[in-house]
């Protein structure tokens, strides 16, 4: 119980000091704080993510008694490959905003979305941006995380539909060279 307040302690001192910097100095604390924060709760709780869909084989019985090979196919081609790059990078979502609104990502690099908000949020790709990535408002309570791997080159743009819709309000852009 009392590692427990000195934890609660620890981390609302660090929010605090964090929150207490320039913008330069930000972006890295806020990496290294939520890089702990991912690997606590990927150990601790359900972290949404998007995982590709794989396709798998099964044995089954055919009417004859003989076994046969069942596929799984996944709805839609699998996109190419892509080798994750080990890069966290964050965007925090506070009430009213995505912080930072825009960022510059490499194919591979992960995004993850924290809502550090005192609302519920969701994050919800703009449909003309050619991306299929999203979390919604049951996933995406205060505390939640949430993470995307881009795997392809382009500008996609997200938005919270309840504090904004696609052109304004609480928007985002992910730019993904590469």
């Amino acid at each position: 119980m009392f590692f427990g307040k000195v934890l609660v302690a620890g981390l609302a001192a660090v929010t605090v000091l964090a929150a207490c910097g320039d913008d330069a100095n930000d972006q890295g604390v806020a990496a290294r704080q939520l890089e702990a924060r991912l690997a606590a709760s990927r150990t601790a709780t359900t972290v949404t993510t998007d995982a590709p869909v794989e396709a798998s084989t099964d044995d089954v019985e055919t009417t004859a008694g003989e076994s046969a090979a069942a596929t799984t196919v996944p709805a839609e081609p699998a996109a190419p490959a892509v080798e994750p790059t080990g890069v966290l990078v964050p965007v925090i979502a506070l009430d009213n905003s995505f912080r930072p609104e825009v960022i510059e990502v490499e194919v591979g690099d992960e995004v993850v979305w924290e809502n550090r908000g005192l609302n519920e949020h969701d994050v919800l790709y703009v449909q003309d941006s050619a991306a299929d990535f999203g979390v919604e408002v049951a996933d995406f309570q205060p505390g939640s995380i949430y993470s995307h791997v881009f795997t392809e080159a382009g500008e996609f743009h997200y938005y919270c539909s309840i504090h904004g819709n696609e052109t304004v309000g609480m928007v985002g852009t992910v730019i993904v060279t590469g």
